[in-house]
């Protein structure tokens, strides 16, 4: 599990993910000064998703479920 994640964390970060993190910090510190945890809870999920590179699949045209 843990090499899984330290996988995904080394992979090449292009334009899209780095602009995921910076805009998930921004929300992140703007929901916390204004207290809007709507905006703090979009903030986390953005930066779950530009640190784990979530989107990979559908962001490269692949969002098939593989048939066994």
């Amino acid at each position: 599990m843990l090499s899984t994640i330290k996988s995904k964390l080394m992979t090449p970060w292009n334009l899209w993910r780095i602009i995921r993190a910076v805009l998930s910090i921004i929300f992140i510190v703007n929901g916390i000064i204004k207290a809007d945890y709507i905006l703090l809870f979009g903030g986390v999920f953005l930066l779950i998703h530009a640190v784990m590179n979530a989107c990979v699949a559908c962001a490269d045209g692949n969002c098939e479920i593989p048939q066994k």
